[in-house]
């Protein structure tokens, strides 16, 4: 990891990020670099690491007040938003496991509509 502190930039390029995105959400309060005397920002590892975080977080759907809170609350505070965070994921995995199961039945499924397939009208109905 790097040992010296890194430009908005730079850092923006080792997170794959733009810049403007590093600025936005330090707005946000999802982190707070520090600055030098003139005001530029500098981002140390521990910066880096939050928020390589930050946007894996925000990838996999995670509101940016969430993360916020996920990196920047108190251990015992963030104890019921990481098990609010992790259940909403398990919740949008079932449903990406059940339409992944839904697509493979219909480059099987020989029913030119679906109101002619159990399968697909099971998938259609209201529901989880």
């Amino acid at each position: 990891m790097h040992t010296r502190l890194l430009r908005i930039g730079e850092a923006a390029q080792h997170l794959g990020v733009s810049a403007h995105l590093l600025r936005h959400w330090e707005v946000e309060g999802v982190i707070t670099p520090p600055r030098t005397a003139t005001g530029a920002r500098r981002y140390d590892a521990e910066a880096l690491d939050a928020l390589s975080i930050a946007v894996k977080c925000q990838q996999a759907g995670m509101p940016l007040r969430t993360i916020a809170q996920l990196l920047n609350g108190q251990r015992d505070d963030r104890k019921h938003l990481i098990a609010e965070q992790r259940d909403a994921i398990n919740e949008q995995r079932a449903r990406l496991e059940r339409t992944a199961a839904f697509l493979d039945h219909v480059l099987e499924c020989s029913h030119p509509v679906i109101q002619e397939c159990p399968s697909c009208r099971d998938f259609a109905a209201p529901g989880p």
